[in-house]
């Protein structure tokens, strides 16, 4: 049985730029299995020798690969930049629309009736201020929601959603500015039990 140190675990060759394509393309049989000193009910732990991982590293074939997998990734992050701004620039060009002519009461009418716009689970007491308005208004009265289906989730639509969430937003104050200002103090409570909605 081979000595430790004279082995490399897959994260061992991972750290040394190894791929799982290239563990199963250049070592696909390892050379040693050893169980799984953290999970014991784990997968056992695979190892190649490291003379043998060395030897593939210096061959042509592997250098060619590396070289074109280096390629590869620099072209995929291209691609990425390159989905993210398009989705950004899709986002800044697209036409927002609006319903208007709704007057403060049918706006706190339908924020009672839709929660504001909020959409996760509970939402508690119901306070009607300028920012519930803006909210229900941009989730209602918009096509926010449809705009915000184009877009990416996780960091790749990070942007895209500010400049959507910006752009609606001024629409919105613009459409109705009597809810423009946003203090602290504008929370009042309506005195509407949820259980008569």
């Amino acid at each position: 049985m081979p000595q430790r140190q004279d082995l490399f675990s897959v994260p061992d060759l991972k750290e040394r730029g190894w791929t799982a394509t290239a563990i199963k393309i250049f070592l696909p049989v390892h050379d040693d299995e050893r169980e799984n000193p953290i999970y014991k009910c784990a997968s056992p732990m695979k190892f190649y020798l490291k003379a043998r991982a060395k030897k593939i590293e210096r061959s042509k074939k592997f250098v060619a690969w590396l070289a074109a997998s280096e390629s590869r990734k620099a072209s995929a992050a291209m691609g990425v930049i390159t989905k993210i701004t398009n989705m950004e620039e899709h986002i800044r060009e697209a036409r927002i629309t609006i319903v208007a002519g709704k007057t403060t009461q049918e706006i706190e009418h339908l924020a009672l009736m839709t929660h504001g716009g909020n959409y996760r689970g509970d939402p508690g007491p119901f306070f009607f201020n300028n920012r519930t308005a803006v909210n229900c208004i941009r989730h209602n009265l918009t096509n926010y929601e449809s705009l915000w289906s184009l877009i990416n989730r996780g960091y790749t639509g990070e942007r895209a959603y500010e400049i959507l969430r910006d752009r609606v937003d001024a629409l919105v104050l613009e459409t109705y500015p009597q809810f423009a200002t946003l203090p602290d103090e504008s929370r009042v409570a309506v005195s509407v039990a949820r259980e008569a909605i």
